[in-house]
């Protein structure tokens, strides 16, 4: 006897034609009327084969069936990668809860998230503005361009076209080395005048120390030019203090006095200097020195006439 041969299952494809589902509907139905017959009936019955719906979406390399044209595969959703270092905002939510005091406190919260993400992007893009800034501005610095451009000086193009002088170019310029070694460790904005502590130690032991010495200030607290020192300092990092030494000049020597007049010309010449300072004290001072000196005449002239 031959074996029954079980009837052919029907493929759901991609398509989404209802009628191939309702055949499969219609084929179960009749496999469920089939089992319940009695078992003489059923001569040589085969193995129940699994019903596997076929996947709703053909692989890429299936071809698709003739006379149907397959709508194109959607590409891949791509997330957009936020930049380096910036938080994303917080979306705002309701809370699931009913009662007033949870829900202020929900609501708080996201507040005090959305302030510190505000903060810490504005304080991460101070810290690129100085890179980009730094790094264009020395673009321009090394080609000369001010000599193409009808400029004097570097510092005349920058203040005439961008509003920088050219004392903070130049203080750009110093420290634009310093924050690109530290654009990857820290997001805090990056101030010119703490980073000039960093330069001499960038010039002499590299960026690993730069790094170093700021990750020691800042585990401290806030950033600033003096724990910056004293980090250098603990850290060995910092340039040996030079003790100014006085060099010690040769005695000069004095000049040669010039011959004294006589003692009445000194006399006077004090009242001369006192007039200037002194009108009114120098006569009276004249006038005395007149009377001491016809007393003086008299009195010799005195002792002349005895003698």
């Amino acid at each position: 006897m031959s074996r029954k041969q079980p009837p052919p299952i029907p493929v759901i494809g991609a398509s989404q034609d209802s009628s191939r589902e309702a055949e499969l509907l219609a084929w179960e139905e009749k496999e469920r009327l089939r089992r319940q017959q009695p078992e003489a009936e059923q001569a040589a019955p085969a193995a129940p084969l699994a019903v596997v719906p076929a996947p709703a979406a053909e692989p890429a390399a299936a071809e698709p069936a003739v006379g149907l044209e397959r709508d194109p595969e959607p590409a891949a959703a791509v997330t957009p990668r936020s930049a380096p270092g910036y938080l994303e905002m917080p979306a705002f939510a309701e809370p699931d809860t009913v009662v007033p005091a949870e829900r202020l406190e929900f609501y708080s919260r996201g507040i005090f998230a959305v302030q510190y993400a505000a903060k810490a992007n504005h304080e991460r893009a101070e810290q690129q503005k100085l890179i980009g800034l730094g790094l264009r501005l020395q673009a321009i610095k090394d080609e000369e361009l001010h000599k193409h451009t009808g400029f004097e000086t570097f510092g005349a193009l920058t203040d005439a076209r961008f509003g920088i002088k050219k004392h903070q170019a130049n203080n750009i310029l110093r420290v634009l080395g310093v924050a690109q070694a530290l654009e990857d460790i820290t997001t805090q904005e990056l101030k010119e005048r703490p980073l000039r502590v960093l330069v001499p130690i960038l010039e002499t032991h590299g960026t690993d120390a730069v790094r170093e010495t700021w990750a020691e200030a800042a585990r401290h607290g806030n950033v600033t030019d003096t724990s910056l020192r004293e980090a250098a300092n603990f850290l060995g990092y910092a340039p040996p203090k030079t003790q100014q030494v006085l060099e010690v000049e040769p005695p000069k020597p004095k000049p040669a006095l010039a011959p004294a007049g006589s003692e009445p010309e000194r006399v006077v010449e004090r009242l001369r200097a006192l007039a200037e300072k002194d009108l009114a004290a120098a006569r009276r001072e004249a006038a005395a020195l007149e009377a001491a000196v016809r007393e003086l005449v008299e009195e010799l002239d005195g002792n002349l006439e005895t003698g």
